[in-house]
């Protein structure tokens, strides 16, 4: 018993600045960490949209081989997993046909192996990302600090290492084109070695703002911390 004094029990709860308790419905900072991790979700859900697509996409490569003996003058475009030949005539571009390929067939390059190996990853990191942010997002509004804090570093986390992943391959692709490499494709394409000039195709530049979206979006999730207006005020009561 007390003389009527207040009496603290020992029990600590976070408050915000008026000293109330620290709910996401009261926390001053809620509503812009909340809107700031679904910008973040939404920039980086269009980036992984985009990579993912980019990915199934030919025009990685724009080759243009002008008329021989042999072949006509047409126009190819070389992606990650097949490729693609258009005849030019009259003004128009008549797609011909495409033919795959994978990643144990000899003649494709290093650049394109590798990228079949890190779109798909960039896919699945990607993937795991959103479950990640969309769990963060829950506990955000359940007012779970430290598992909101938990499952967003991991999203950020893992969106970055995909946009790292898809923009290796866009820049390992970039490279090949500027030194102007040559694919030994097999007699069945109708190919050259190398075209007579190259450049750089839309699906790429895809790619790249896909990776874009990616690392913005998980820069996005890093944003939230622990509440800077939750402080620990000890509970008291009369008797």
């Amino acid at each position: 018993m007390s003389d009527g004094g207040p009496e603290i029990h020992g029990k600590y709860a976070p408050s915000s600045a008026d000293g109330s308790p620290w709910t996401a419905s009261t926390s001053p900072l809620f509503n812009g960490r909340l809107k700031l991790q679904l910008m973040g979700f939404v920039v980086a859900t269009v980036g992984w949209v985009l990579g993912t697509t980019s990915m199934a996409l030919a025009e990685w490569r724009v080759w243009y081989v002008n008329s021989t003996s042999l072949l006509s003058s047409h126009l190819a475009c070389v992606g990650v997993w097949r490729a693609c030949i258009f005849h030019q005539g009259n003004g128009l571009d008549r797609a011909i046909g495409c033919q795959g390929y994978s990643y144990f067939d000899p003649y494709i390059p290093m650049d394109i192996r590798v990228a079949q190996i890190l779109l798909p990853l960039a896919t699945i990191l990607g993937l795991f990302s959103k479950a990640a942010i969309i769990f963060a997002l829950k506990n955000m509004y359940l007012s779970k600090v430290q598992k909101t804090c938990d499952a967003s570093a991991v999203a950020g986390m893992l969106s970055i290492a995909a946009s790292f992943c898809i923009l290796a391959a866009v820049v390992w692709n970039q490279l090949s084109i500027q030194t102007e490499e040559g694919i030994a494709f097999p007699p069945s394409f109708n190919l050259p070695f190398k075209p007579d000039s190259q450049e750089v195709g839309g699906a790429a530049l895809m790619a790249f703002l896909g990776s874009c979206g990616l690392f913005f979006g998980g820069l996005a999730y890093f944003s939230y911390k622990y509440p800077l207006d939750s402080r620990v005020h000890p509970t008291t009561s009369d008797t």
